[in-house]
C-alpha cells in the first residue's frame, strides 16, 4: 500500500503543477498557442541539461552498466518493433488511414521524457539506476519515433527523417555528458554541473505547465466522447506495458542472477505505462495527420494515467518483493 501511496501523491501533485497553465488558458491570460515556445525550451534546453546532468553526476561507467545499457536498448527497440507491428491488426476496426496511423502512434509511444524521467526522479531520486534505464529507452523512442513515428502519422515513408532521429538534443546530451562524466570534468569544473541542474530543473514545472494550457483550451468531456480515446488508453496504459513488464518478470524468474533486476523492470514499466507522447499533435500539424485524434488520444491517455499508473506500479511492486 505504502508503494500505491507514494505514487500517488507524486502524480497528484504533477497535476497541481499543471493548475497555473490551465487557469491562465481559462482566463484568458494566456493562448494554448502559446505553449509552443515552452516547447522549444523544453525540448532543446530542459531535456537535454536533465540527461546531461544525469550523465555527469550520476553514472559510474561500469562493466555492469555497459551490460544494462547493451540490454535495454534491445529490449527497447524490440519491444516498439513488436507493438508496432501488433498495433496494426489491434486497430483495423478503423478504415480512415490517418486516424489509423494516429491510433497506432498513440497506442506505442510514450511521453517518457517530458513525463517519465520526472516522475522516475521524483519517486526513485536522481541516482537511481531506474533514471538510468529511463535515460536509454527515451533515446531510443526518440529515435524511433522520428522513423516509424513519422511513418505512421503520414502514411509516407518519404517523411522519415534519419538526421532528426540520430542528431536529437537527447542523444546529443546523453553523449557529451558520458565524455564529460569519463574526463572526470566535474571534479576540475564542478560548476558544469551546477549549470546544467539549474537548466534540468525546468523539465516537470515546464512539462506540466504546458499540459495545463492544453487542457485549458479544449472541453475535457470532449476527449472522452469516443470510444477511441478509451480503446487507445487501455493499449498505451495497460495492455502494453503489462507485456513487456509479464516478458521482464518472467526473465527474471527464469535468470535469477541475470541482468534483468528490480531496477531495470521499474524504468521498463514508467517508460512504457506513460501516457501519449506529447509530440503526437506536433507530428500530426507537421506531417498532415490527424490532428484531432493527436490532441484527443494525447489529452486523454494522460487524465487517465492518474489511475492507472498509482494501481499498476502498487501491483508491480507486490510482484517485485
Amino acid at each position: 500500500m505504502d508503494a500505491l501511496l507514494i505514487m500517488l501523491r507524486n502524480v497528484i501533485l504533477f497535476v497541481a503543477l499543471a493548475l497555473p497553465g490551465f487557469l491562465l488558458v481559462k482566463s484568458g491570460h494566456l493562448k494554448q498557442e502559446q505553449s509552443g515556445a515552452l516547447s522549444k525550451l523544453l525540448m532543446y534546453v530542459g531535456m537535454p541539461f536533465l540527461i546531461l546532468a544525469s550523465a555527469v553526476n550520476n553514472l559510474s561507467f561500469t562493466r555492469e552498466l555497459l551490460i544494462t545499457v547493451i540490454v535495454v536498448a534491445l529490449a527497447g527497440v524490440a519491444y516498439t518493433l513488436v507493438m508496432f507491428f501488433v498495433s496494426l491488426p489491434l486497430t483495423g476496426a478503423e478504415k480512415e488511414a490517418k486516424t489509423r496511423g494516429m491510433l497506432r502512434f498513440c497506442a506505442v509511444f510514450s511521453n517518457n521524457g517530458f513525463l517519465g524521467i520526472p516522475l522516475a526522479v521524483a519517486v526513485f531520486g536522481a541516482a537511481s539506476r531506474v533514471l538510468t534505464v529511463l535515460i536509454i529507452l527515451n533515446i531510443i523512442t526518440n529515435v524511433l519515433m522520428y522513423t516509424l513515428g513519422i511513418y505512421l502519422v503520414s502514411g509516407d515513408k518519404s517523411r522519415i527523417s534519419l538526421k532528426k532521429a540520430f542528431l536529437n538534443p537527447v542523444l546529443i546530451a546523453f553523449l557529451i555528458g558520458m565524455v564529460l562524466n569519463l574526463l572526470n570534468v566535474k571534479a576540475y569544473v564542478p560548476e558544469i554541473s551546477t549549470y546544467a541542474t539549474h537548466f534540468s530543473n525546468l523539465v516537470t514545472p515546464i512539462s506540466m505547465t504546458i499540459l495545463g494550457m492544453k487542457l485549458g483550451a479544449v472541453k475535457i468531456t470532449a476527449l472522452f466522447a469516443s470510444w477511441k480515446t478509451y480503446y487507445v488508453a487501455a493499449l498505451k496504459l495497460i495492455v502494453f506495458p503489462l507485456l513487456i513488464v509479464a516478458v521482464l518478470l518472467a526473465a527474471r524468474a527464469i535468470f535469477p542472477h541475470g541482468v534483468v533486476n528490480a531496477d531495470m523492470i521499474l524504468g521498463f514499466f514508467i517508460a512504457f505505462a506513460m501516457p501519449t507522447a506529447g509530440l503526437a499533435s506536433t507530428f500530426a500539424d507537421g506531417f498532415g495527420g490527424d490532428t484531432k485524434s493527436a490532441v484527443a488520444f494525447t489529452l486523454g491517455t494522460t487524465l487517465l494515467s492518474i489511475i492507472t499508473l498509482p494501481v499498476l506500479y502498487w501491483l508491480l511492486c507486490l510482484c517485485l518483493n
